[in-house]
């Protein structure tokens, strides 16, 4: 026997309701995406678990959020000019970055996640990667350590045993009844126990004296290193500000944990 159902108005208005309704909470009931699951509040050991699964999705892509492969993390330009009272007098332009390995660190702490949203949270990851590679485009001219440089071409910049902490400051934002998390700025902080600076073409191609120059920017990679890291880092700090921003978007803040 087949059924037939008859509406009046009401129960049109009532139908198209619901309707409306399902659709909002189907478009607000974003979970992570898989494998990633959600943990106890306050469970660090859980949600380092979850933030390397994270990374290992972030590598190949998350289409669902929007968010694009970060393996290799791609910066458009990082441009260094050269301060005439420090040992490394050099303008440097690098473009078309790429950082190699960028999703392969081990994450040691998060902590910061708070259930008061009425002020600014502060989470605060630390990871160790045992290398990274950056790639680029590039462009110098100067001096390091009274020596000339110059030169442009492909520039390889190897780092060991980096030491990362990312300071992130949040902010909450209610929408249709639920609090989003908005990213207000992203703080990077690195140590790294050696660079090797590699750089092709220098003084247009001449061995003798680009060798003679990597030479001496290798054995004093530090001085590189500590004019250099703090640029990279808010270059870096930019873009993972956009991946993130996509990441938090659309889940809300309180369907982030498992109920208590």
């Amino acid at each position: 026997m087949r059924s037939i159902f008859f509406f009046d108005s009401s129960h049109k208005l009532a139908l198209l309701t619901f309707l409306a309704l399902s659709s909002q909470w189907q478009v607000l009931a974003v979970d992570f995406p898989a494998p990633i699951t959600k943990c106890h509040f306050g469970d660090e050991k859980c949600m380092i678990e979850q933030g390397q699964k994270l990374l290992n999705r972030a590598a190949t892509g998350i289409p669902e959020l929007d968010i694009p492969s970060i393996e290799p993390l791609v910066v458009e330009k990082i441009e260094m000019l050269g301060d005439k009272n420090s040992a490394l007098k050099v303008d440097l332009v690098m473009t078309d970055v790429k950082f190699h390995n960028y999703t392969k660190p081990k994450i040691t702490t998060i902590k910061g996640f708070t259930k008061d949203l009425s002020k600014p949270m502060k989470i605060v990851t630390q990871n160790i990667n045992p290398r990274l590679t950056i790639k680029s485009k590039y462009k110098v001219d100067g001096n390091i350590l009274v020596l000339p440089i110059k030169g442009e071409g492909e520039l390889t910049l190897t780092l060991d045993n980096v030491k990362t902490r990312f300071t992130t400051t949040l902010h909450a934002e209610q929408r249709d009844g639920k609090q989003f998390l908005i990213i207000d700025n992203i703080k990077i902080e690195t140590q790294v126990d050696k660079a090797t600076t590699d750089m092709t073409n220098l003084f247009n191609g001449d061995k003798a004296l680009s060798e003679s120059i990597l030479k001496v920017l290798n054995e004093n990679w530090r001085v590189l290193s500590d004019e250099l890291t703090p640029i990279i880092n808010e270059a870096v700090a930019n873009k993972l500000k956009e991946v993130m921003a996509k990441f938090f978007k659309d889940i809300p803040y309180e369907d982030y944990f498992l109920p208590e």
